[in-house]
């Protein structure tokens, strides 16, 4: 599963990979994803491929995570889900730097997780000046109201970016 953390309002799109996925609801053959005590439905993506949306939770801590072609018989996966408040961003350091990129941006704000799976933990650059797709860099948590990333190359000069 990935992400294996999410924001307690939920939401979260958290995909499943395995194998023997069905949906044949003229069957009763419909996925389910529990995270903790609570069920929600997954989209079918393929055989190998479910989608779930974390619902909201106030627990913080790794709760179990299982799986259900049915909503009644459900894995026993061993897998856990955490949830972390949202994070505030209050500032930004530098606002700007070349387009080649390279250059450290840290952030200043209150609840930035210190997330176990680092490949979790990105920033995203999404322009505002130019149609391009979203560039994304690890984060590097400092603590609960600092982190910083460097940012991604390839930008023309002047372009804009929303983090």
């Amino acid at each position: 599963m990935h992400p294996k953390n999410g924001l307690t309002r939920g939401g979260t799109k958290v995909e499943v990979v395995g194998m023997d996925f069905r949906y044949m609801p003229q069957y009763g053959v419909v996925p389910h994803c529990r995270f903790g005590d609570k069920i929600v439905r997954a989209t079918f993506e393929s055989t190998v491929r479910l989608v779930c949306p974390s619902p909201p939770s106030e627990a913080k801590m790794g709760i179990s995570f299982e799986v259900s072609l049915n909503g009644v018989d459900w894995t026993d996966s061993k897998l856990t889900y955490s949830y972390y408040e949202e994070p505030v961003i209050n500032s930004v350091f530098p606002d700007a730097g070349p387009a080649s990129g390279g250059t450290e941006v840290f952030f200043t704000g209150t609840n930035f997780p210190n997330l176990e799976n680092q490949d979790d933990f990105n920033c995203r650059f999404t322009p505002i000046n130019v149609q391009m797709p979203p560039k994304y860099s690890s984060g590097k948590w400092i603590n609960s109201t600092s982190i910083y990333c460097a940012t991604p190359g390839g930008w023309s000069k002047g372009d804009k970016m929303r983090l």
